[in-house]
């Protein structure tokens, strides 16, 4: 048994188990393109000491980010002001050097150089997003960040004051060579922002399509504590943010001895042992719900988005082979074919409202509602029907 990577514990019990046909981000050329004969299996597991949730280990479905050029331009949500402000609450100077590691296409670094600071160095494993980042005049390290790379960071460009890890840590297969390479990096006393999806809004909202083959690791508020303790950062503040229909964790640490004097505020897990042990059976039952609504329903069948969110959803519900048409107006996805149980067209809005006259739509577009009220209102003279999936929880 692996041990947890948080609080070192070996017992688990099964969290979440479902498949896909295909990885994420991928789309097909044409309807004819292969699509795999056995779905992928993605299965996960919580530890029973601390509740941390993992990809059972062996089973993890690995990606390679270095060649991934999917840039988060788009997802800086608007606390992101605050963080930022947070960092000067902490006495974080101008001048001080930052590091983020997880910097994408540079869209965070870009945000505090004009908040004023001057000496940021960003980490990025993918060769297009580094470069995208570097063109915006940055110093970026192209590598995986660990241990090894801290210590070349130090020797070469010496303890950064501050270190920024967004929504980067759940996406590794060693969260504790990555936050003891944070500690190792950072200068004596040095702030630690780390942010992660709650994984409490996941369990509580019944939200398994936020389950998805890049996040290996699932954080509560406990379990993150417990990694941060556990590799030289000590916690000082803790705080849920929403971010449209999800809740991040936002966490702030420094380096230092650790202390047993953790205010309890930091370790207040939402869901409980039971709620995680309950998790697949509470799904199971909606799904089933869900896809006795859908037999009944008027063909075709239209779900918005193919982001994978919606792909996850479709997959893990069983409705991947119901589906007809989904709608999405990103230029990487119209135009293409999502791989579902069969290759199912990527239509764009306009083209969607012009031709379908019949059938029911399947609200999917989670976390913009107004665009399901845009297509749902369009259809509706029609006789177009319309489906909340979650209704059926």
């Amino acid at each position: 048994m692996v041990a947890c990577g948080a609080c070192r514990g070996t017992q688990f019990a099964p969290f979440f188990q479902a498949r896909e046909w295909t990885q994420s981000g991928r789309y097909l050329a044409s309807a004819q393109s292969a699509i795999s004969a056995e779905p992928i299996k993605l299965l996960t597991e919580y530890c029973r000491q601390c509740g941390l949730i993992r990809q059972v280990p062996g089973a993890e479905v690995r990606l390679d980010y270095t060649g991934i050029s999917r840039d988060t331009a788009k997802q800086l949500p608007d606390y992101a002001h605050r963080v930022i402000a947070s960092m000067a609450e902490l006495g974080v100077g101008a001048d001080d050097l930052v590091v983020e590691i997880g910097a994408n296409d540079g869209t965070f670094l870009r945000a505090m150089r004009e908040a004023g600071y001057k000496n940021l160095i960003g980490v990025e494993p993918s060769k297009d997003l580094a470069v995208r980042a570097a063109g915006s005049g940055f110093t970026i390290m192209n590598e995986y960040f660990g241990r090894s790379l801290a210590s070349r960071m130090v020797s070469q460009y010496g303890a950064p004051r501050a270190i920024i890890c967004r929504h980067t840590l759940e996406h590794v297969p060693d969260i504790q060579d990555m936050t003891e390479g944070m500690a190792a990096l950072l200068a004596p006393q040095g702030v630690a922002f780390i942010e992660v999806p709650d994984t409490d809004w996941v369990i509580s909202e019944l939200f398994a399509h936020e389950i998805w083959d890049e996040h290996v690791t699932y954080f509560r508020s406990g379990s993150l504590v417990t990694l941060l303790q556990n590799s030289g950062l000590v916690p000082l503040r803790m705080e849920r943010a929403r971010f449209r229909d999800t809740r991040n964790l936002l966490a702030w640490s420094v380096r230092a001895p650790a202390s047993a004097d953790t205010p309890p505020a930091l370790l207040d897990d939402i869901t409980t042992a039971a709620d995680l042990a309950d998790f697949q059976a509470r799904w199971d039952r909606f799904a089933a719900n869900l896809r006795a609504a859908v037999a009944a329903a008027p063909r075709p069948l239209v779900a918005v988005g193919a982001a994978h969110i919606q792909l996850n959803f479709l997959n893990y519900t069983g409705l991947d082979g119901d589906v007809d048409m989904l709608v999405d107006d990103d230029p990487v996805k119209a135009g293409h074919y999502a791989p579902l149980a069969f290759a199912v067209p990527i239509r764009t809005t306009t083209q969607v409202l012009e031709t379908v006259r019949a059938g029911t739509v399947l609200r999917t577009a989670f976390p913009y509602p107004g665009w399901e009220d845009r297509i749902c209102s369009a259809l509706a003279p029609y006789g177009v029907d319309s489906i909340k999936p979650y209704n059926f929880k």
